[in-house]
């Protein structure tokens, strides 16, 4: 079986900074929460270094952020910035090392 840093990546790395901490973030799943099968939310990695420092996990529900389904750029990185922010209030730091941290954004 084939570690997590031999996977087949989702979606390619993208840049976002938040606070002035350069970070990559990267597309994990969709999330479907009820039988209804409908998309609501998105699973994301973050990183400050890929597979050199702890990996965060925010799993985005799009009703928390008032949009359907993954909004423009623009509003995209306003919401994931939020996120990560919330994360790092909850103790998360992108320079440690370590086993992932999963994150729900409330």
């Amino acid at each position: 079986m084939k570690g997590a840093r031999h996977q087949k990546r989702v979606s390619e790395p993208h840049p976002v900074s938040v606070d002035g901490v350069d970070l990559i973030w990267e597309e994990r799943h969709p999330l479907y929460l009820d039988w209804t099968k409908e998309l609501k939310g998105v699973s994301v990695s973050v990183w400050r270094k890929p597979g050199k420092t702890r990996e965060l996990i925010l799993d985005i529900h799009f009703a928390v952020f008032g949009i359907d389904r993954v909004p423009n750029p623009d509003r995209w990185n306003e919401v994931l910035s939020r996120a990560i922010r919330s994360a790092m209030e909850e103790g998360w730091d992108p320079d440690s090392r370590g086993a992932s941290r999963r994150h729900i954004p409330a």
